[in-house]
């Protein structure tokens, strides 16, 4: 019986941290920039007005990061991308542009 008991009080103070690393692991998510080695090799721009139509021509100007696959909240402003790891605007761009279903 005090086996059973024993196991119980040591899975709260656990299952409690585990809630809490999503956070805190947001938490300390950097924002992405255009002079970043990997947002240059994709061709990442701020605003979807700044991508060079004539390097990205299937570029749309609807495409924006909110509507991108890889854009993991999209009704944020800002939010975490798939693709780079960190934080981006919801009005950016970048040739990994995927529409959302």
């Amino acid at each position: 019986m005090t086996q059973r008991r024993d196991f119980i009080f040591k899975l709260i103070p656990l299952a409690g941290a585990a809630a809490l690393l999503p956070r805190a692991a947001l938490a300390d998510v950097p924002a992405l920039t255009e002079e970043d080695g990997m947002a240059k090799a994709m061709g990442f721009r701020s605003s979807t007005d700044k991508v060079d139509q004539a390097k990205y021509p299937k570029h749309a100007g609807d495409q924006v990061c909110a509507k991108c696959l890889h854009y993991a909240t999209p009704a944020a402003d800002t939010a975490k991308c798939d693709l780079f790891s960190k934080i981006v605007p919801k009005g950016a761009w970048c040739s990994g542009y995927s529409r959302r279903p």
